[in-house]
């Protein structure tokens, strides 16, 4: 189905995108030549096959499907015959040529690359693996279970430290200093009597 309407529509329009491969043009003489440098998806396409009573998710399979077949069988081979269509060539390079003579006995007939048995997902592009790797995360051990009675009973001879500290800093600060007063009674300094002038 998608070759026949590339082919329909190509009859009367100079130019049609199969998205993310390369654009179908039509010359003045009538030849059709394609073009990898065209790939911007324009819809056009897509909404042909949805004319044709396609949902949009499976219109897009259908394209995904049709790609796939040509770029697999060019990997494979390098070669790769579309009945109604002509035939894709691929060079060492990677670049794909085509050729508008359309070939009597082909590899992957038009029935075939048009008609998936099940429509297939749009094609997400695959995320590079990055060259440096980041180093492994190490796990945390688990604490065993004997560390838990350890964390307990240090926890409680703290808390005893620290109440018996506070309890003597309480004492200190509300009992009376007996010492401290015998120190003052000893610098304490008698006073003398003066005796007074003219017998006074």
């Amino acid at each position: 189905m998608v070759v026949d309407i590339i082919n329909e529509y190509l009859k009367s329009n100079r130019r049609l995108v199969i998205p993310s491969f390369g654009a179908f043009v039509t010359k003045e003489d009538g030849q059709i030549i394609f073009s990898e440098l065209l790939k911007k998806d324009d819809g056009v396409l897509r909404g042909l096959l949805v004319a044709n009573g396609m949902r949009e998710i499976e219109a897009a399979g259908k394209i995904d499907r049709f790609i796939f077949e040509i770029r697999h069988a060019l990997m494979q081979s390098g070669v790769c015959p579309v009945a109604d269509l002509g035939t894709f060539y691929r060079s060492e390079d990677g670049v794909i040529t085509f050729d508008p003579t359309k070939p009597a006995a082909v590899a992957i007939p038009a029935a075939a690359v048009a008609e998936p048995a099940t429509p297939v997902a749009p094609v997400t592009p695959v995320t590079p693996i990055p060259v440096n790797p980041v180093a492994p995360v190490r796990k945390k051990p688990r604490a065993t279970r004997g560390g838990g009675f350890v964390m307990w009973f240090a926890a409680i001879v703290i808390a005893g430290a620290l109440f018996a500290l506070a309890y003597g800093l309480y004492t200190m600060a509300t009992a009376p200093d007996e010492d401290l007063d015998m120190q003052m009674e000893a610098q304490r300094i008698p006073l003398i009597e003066i005796p007074k002038k003219g017998g006074e």
